[in-house]
């Protein structure tokens, strides 16, 4: 029922932090279920908790970081992240 009134005031042209007042809420609800509804067009609370998706690096990318880290053994991670990204080698994948 406030999710949908939220969302009423806003295309009639309501400010988010009159919205906010005006119905005992806090901005930032108010401007996540309008987020929400902008981007997806649904008021309906979205999932709580849960896995996020595993980031998995790719063979080509395994191999680079081998040959890095063989090259120069002493190399810091940040230091093989700013090669792979100057070489503009997709780092991950997404499973």
């Amino acid at each position: 029922m406030v999710r949908k009134r939220i969302v009423e005031l806003a295309i009639l042209g309501v400010r988010p932090c009159d919205i906010s007042r005006q119905l005992l809420v806090s901005h930032g609800c108010v401007s996540k279920i309008l987020t929400r509804f902008y981007e997806t067009g649904s008021i309906r609370p979205g999932s709580i908790g849960g896995s996020k998706t595993k980031q998995v690096a790719t063979p080509t990318v395994v191999k680079k970081i081998l040959r890095l880290k063989q090259e120069n053994p002493g190399m810091f991670a940040w230091e093989i992240r700013e090669r792979l990204l100057s070489a503009r080698i997709h780092t991950l994948s997404r499973n």
